[in-house]
């Protein structure tokens, strides 16, 4: 199914609502801009509903513009051969995507995917470059914002070659909790293979270590809900690997 577009640009977005949408997060780079550079950020910015399952961006496709969730959850995936699927990481409410080749090729380097209902707004990366060229705060804040996201990722890749299975699932679950929920019990609207792509196991051998972790009472499992009980075995376990 096409994504629902809206047309017309945010209504409060004159008023500074770039700005303020982000004043809770890490990752506000537009507190730097000023009103003038807000209304050229936002000219012919696209806002679009997106539904589960939907494709938000795609890779090897053109950057042409970057991201902003506004609202939701979505996973960034690298696709290799065939189905292969490696989901890097979560992004939620008030995240910021680029693509990864914003300023090198021009070409998004991962597929981004809606797990929830998604609003996002797409902003043209031209008006992008105007603003690195321009102001030199901005650019020095989407530099930090895309190297907190590649050491994110990185981590999250040692881990994946570098641990055992429980250590990946113990690593997977304290992420979960502290950086994409912020709750404890949380839906993880995840499927069990999902989860197991992000721990870079098999669907099998990843339920086997959640079953193990449920017999000695470090979580409790009801579908997709899981609540951690014993977070301080769980980071024993992650810093044992």
């Amino acid at each position: 199914m096409e994504p629902r577009r809206i047309e017309e640009a945010c209504a409060n977005c004159k008023d500074r609502c770039c700005a303020r949408c982000f004043n809770d997060g890490d990752d506000n780079i537009f507190n730097c801009l000023t009103t003038e550079e807000l209304e050229l950020m936002v000219k012919e910015k696209r806002h679009i509903h997106f539904n589960a399952g939907e494709t938000i961006l795609k890779q090897n496709t053109s950057a042409s513009h970057i991201v902003c969730i506004k609202r939701g959850l979505a996973k960034i995936m690298a696709e290799g051969e065939g189905d292969k699927k490696l989901i890097l990481r979560l992004v939620s409410t008030h995240a910021i995507l680029t693509g990864g080749g914003l300023f090198i090729d021009e070409v998004r380097h991962f597929t981004v995917q809606a797990v929830t209902e998604v609003d996002c707004c797409f902003i043209d990366s031209d008006k992008i470059y105007e603003l690195v060229s321009s102001n030199s705060q901005f650019a020095f804040e989407l530099l930090k914002l895309n190297n907190r996201q590649n050491i994110q990722m990185l981590n999250n890749l040692v881990g994946i070659t570098q641990k055992y299975m429980p250590g990946r699932v113990a690593d997977l679950l304290l992420y979960l909790k502290n950086e994409i929920f912020l709750a404890n019990p949380f839906n993880t609207r995840l499927s069990r293979q999902e989860l197991a792509d992000m721990s870079g196991m098999t669907m099998e051998s990843f339920i086997r270590i959640l079953k193990e972790f449920k017999s000695s009472n470090i979580i409790s499992v009801d579908g997709s809900n899981i609540h951690i009980l014993d977070e301080e075995s769980l980071i024993k376990i992650s810093k044992k690997g």
